[in-house]
């Protein structure tokens, strides 16, 4: 055996999403990209906001090469921080500062690093099915065990008499993704305030996966689980640009978070590259 046992299970169980991708990638080269329908990776089908075009050749344009092309603070560039930090301030009526913020390789990259911050090995992680198929493979790269919450195939509200049953003294953290992933279903401030209640009860952390924030509607208005009383501390939402603004190639993603563990995961975060 040339690589680690640990690592030989993971490339074992490899992504079943990018196996597809590339699948579908060598299928178009024999029968012609107009006749391969990619559902894997959730590549954008629209372009990028011309902003975005605009905000690239201007910056091109206007900062020095080396500043361009240079290193940045590990935890990111300071007013992109502070900018994310006041667009969430807007929306939830929340008080972060760019102190909460670390800029991560996407969201996939950001719950790696909290879950690499948090886990000791044979510690639990919950997760309401269904899920993101590769909640499974992060929690395991920390020696962690996932924990699955089953599914209310009716309307996808979440079992939370399940949940709290199956909390136990290995636990700890939960995730939550609103909308969901794959069932588009939006969590609303009543299940977060009861799912806050059975976090704060049994001191948790709470992984809030809200790459999907901006795409809702319909009645249903995102709420962000870290606005609640007393969830201010124990959450660590995760996002990004890649899903709302078409820029998934970009991988960017943040992490917000109380400070002190902003501090630790901005560390731990250069070892962690996904």
């Amino acid at each position: 055996m040339v690589i680690s046992e640990n690592m030989a299970n993971l490339v074992a169980n490899s992504s079943a999403i990018r196996q597809l991708f590339e699948e579908g990638k060598a299928m178009a080269k024999k029968v012609g990209e107009e006749n391969v329908y990619d559902f894997s990776l959730g590549n954008p089908n629209v372009p990028a906001p011309a902003e975005v075009n605009q905000a690239i050749c201007d910056i091109l344009k206007e900062e020095e090469s080396t500043f361009v092309h240079g290193y940045m603070s590990n935890a990111g560039y300071e007013d992109v921080r502070q900018a994310v930090a006041e667009s969430l301030n807007k929306r939830f009526g929340t008080q972060f500062h760019q102190n909460n913020i670390l800029m991560t390789v996407g969201a996939a990259s950001g719950l790696n690093v909290i879950l690499k911050t948090l886990l000791n090995p044979g510690d639990e992680v919950i997760a309401f099915a269904p899920y993101f198929v590769e909640y499974g493979n992060y929690v395991r790269n920390y020696d962690g065990n996932l924990v699955v919450i089953s599914p209310d195939t009716t309307d996808f509200e979440p079992n939370l008499a399940e949940f709290e049953q199956k909390i136990n003294e290995k636990t700890k953290a939960v995730i939550i993704n609103t909308p969901n992933n794959p069932t588009g279903a939006v969590m609303n401030r009543r299940q977060l305030e009861e799912i806050a209640k059975i976090v704060i009860e049994h001191d948790l952390f709470v992984l809030s996966d809200e790459i999907y924030s901006e795409l809702t509607y319909g009645e249903e208005e995102h709420v962000t689980i870290a606005s609640l009383p007393g969830m201010r501390e124990r959450t660590v939402l995760i996002n990004g640009f890649s899903k709302a603004f078409a820029m998934t190639g970009w991988r960017l993603g943040y992490i917000l978070a109380n400070p002190t563990l902003i501090q630790a995961m901005n560390k731990i975060h250069q070892y962690v590259i996904m």
